[in-house]
């Protein structure tokens, strides 16, 4: 049990903004992650011995501070956008807190603690609406040793160690909690020197960043002029690489590069058509898609677009943005708040996981795994790719609406995370952010630079291991979050146990008077 002193008026609140400060510092673009042990071991110092109105509070205020400081960025939707999402995901730390308050009375608290955390961010990222998974524990870890642990554990996996080093920072043995904390970065930094093994064969991908039109952005030509852009791009990329001497296997555009959709509408088609005679291989094009059902709706897609064949196969997004690409109750809503009308049609989910199979001339049976935007954030949606066997990860994204913003560093993070658990290189394209490719250790090369048309030619490996994160990690999450109701619910007995014999003390005592 951990003791905390009474503090003055004042200093409680103060030290949760800062506590709260502290988390969202150790994610990107700052990535102060030293900050984040400090902010975990903060928060569960905080909220013990707290009524549970008062954790409730107070793990409410921490949440708005890294919120506010983590996801401002959203801001560009309007304000209203950002305080509504910053009010909603700070709700989770403050039943966090609650939870933290109750585990700290029982034996092993840190370890229930930990699993706290880990359950609160695979139950953020499910409800509701789909969830929203950003600011994970996790994703603060790329940059240290314990990044070493990603392909073992995966995020999750991670970020429970994450909670639980933090939790004996608090260890009144101090020894303790300085032995695990160098042997877990000894162990992280170790197993970063596993070698993967040299695959035998390549393949070459020009990756396009079409950019965007500013001054066009929001008219009626911007969609086209994606497009146009896109198109441009292919052919200075295969310039270079034909210049360079070197044969590109197939080319990737980034989401939303078609925001006509090129299955119906015959200019689009006669763009991509057009972007792959040019490039005498395949274009794995981010499009805009209408189906035919329901009415009224569209999807984010993956379509493997090849010379001869155009297009052979297709996936869609499945995890998407609300209140960004769907309006949940959308009858109910839109008539109420006319800025929703700025989405547009609603977004439809994909179904199955995003693995296309992508036929390129050197290799006919090539499967390619596409990751789309926000999907990187979701555990499920990323190991799907590699368990449905995909042989090379590529990651689509627009992040046109974000550009410039904190968002950005915090995606591309993400795709360095995903490269280091998966085993996998990550071949990255957006359509003005920041474009490039992921190594296995999680370093991002040939990055381009933000607000730019450009273009890179990469090589990555084709790759069939599976690494034990992929087979660990969703268990893990799962297995968590019922091992954390299990310890609230023992702590809920223990304390109803404690207050019967304390008011049977206090009869005895006074019947004894």
């Amino acid at each position: 049990m951990i003791r905390r002193p009474d503090l003055p008026r004042g200093v409680t609140p103060l030290l949760a903004i800062l506590a709260g400060l502290a988390l969202g510092a150790g994610q990107p673009p700052l990535g102060w992650w030293p900050l984040v042990f400090v902010g975990v071991a903060a928060f569960t110092w905080i909220m013990t011995g707290r009524t549970r109105r008062g954790a409730l509070g107070y793990g409410y205020l921490a949440g708005l501070a890294l919120n506010t400081l983590t996801i401002h960025w959203i801001s560009v939707l309007g304000p209203a956008v950002a305080v509504g999402l910053i009010a909603y995901s700070s709700l989770w730390f403050a039943l966090l807190a609650v939870a933290v308050r109750e585990l700290v009375r029982l034996r092993l608290w840190p370890a229930w603690v930990a699993l706290a955390w880990v359950a609160t961010e695979f139950v953020s990222g499910k409800w509701p609406f789909g969830g929203f998974a950003w600011n994970r524990l996790g994703f603060t870890t790329i940059d240290q040793p314990l990044a070493g642990f990603l392909p073992w554990l995966g995020a999750s996996g991670v970020g429970l160690l994450v909670a639980w080093l933090s939790q004996l920072l608090l260890s009144r043995r101090w020894v303790l909690g300085v032995g695990a904390f160098a042997v877990a970065f000894a162990l992280g930094a170790g197993l970063s020197l596993v070698p993967l093994g040299a695959p035998e064969q390549r393949v070459t991908v020009a990756v396009v960043q079409p950019g965007v039109n500013r001054h066009e952005y929001g008219g009626r030509n911007y969609a086209r002029a994606v497009t146009n852009n896109a198109l441009s791009a292919t052919i200075l990329a295969m310039a270079e690489a034909r210049s360079g001497g070197r044969d590109v296997d197939f080319v990737l555009w980034p989401e939303s590069a078609s925001d006509h959709d090129p299955l119906r509408d015959e200019r689009a088609r006669r763009q991509v058509d057009l972007a792959t005679r040019l490039a005498d291989a395949p274009v794995l094009v981010g499009a805009v898609t209408l189906p035919d059902d329901p009415p009224d709706s569209r999807q984010t897609t993956g379509i493997w677009w090849t010379p001869t064949q155009g297009p052979v196969s297709m996936i869609h997004k499945r995890n998407l943005v609300p209140f960004g690409e769907w309006i949940p109750f959308r009858e109910l809503l839109l008539p109420r708040i006319p800025m929703l009308r700025m989405i547009g049609r609603q977004s439809v989910p994909g179904e199955t996981p995003g693995m296309l199979e992508a036929p390129t001339q050197r290799y006919p049976s090539l499967l390619v795994g596409d990751i789309i935007c926000f999907e990187l954030a979701y555990d499920d949606t990323v190991y799907d790719v590699v368990t449905a066997g995909s042989n090379v990860i590529v990651s689509q994204s627009n992040e046109n609406t974000y550009a410039g913003t904190w968002q950005v560093p915090q995606q591309q993070a993400m795709n360095r995370v995903r490269a280091r658990e998966l085993g996998r290189e990550v071949v990255v394209s957006t359509l003005n952010s920041i474009s490039g490719s992921v190594d296995t250790k999680g370093r991002f090369l040939e990055a381009t630079d933000e607000f730019l048309g450009a273009s890179r030619i990469v090589d990555v490996p084709l790759r069939y291991q599976v690494t034990p994160a992929v087979t660990v990690g969703p268990g893990l999450a799962r297995g968590a979050t019922g091992l954390t109701v299990a310890a609230l619910i023992v702590a809920a007995c223990a304390g109803r146990r404690r207050a019967r014999l304390e008011r049977t003390s206090s009869k005895e005592v006074s019947h004894g008077g």
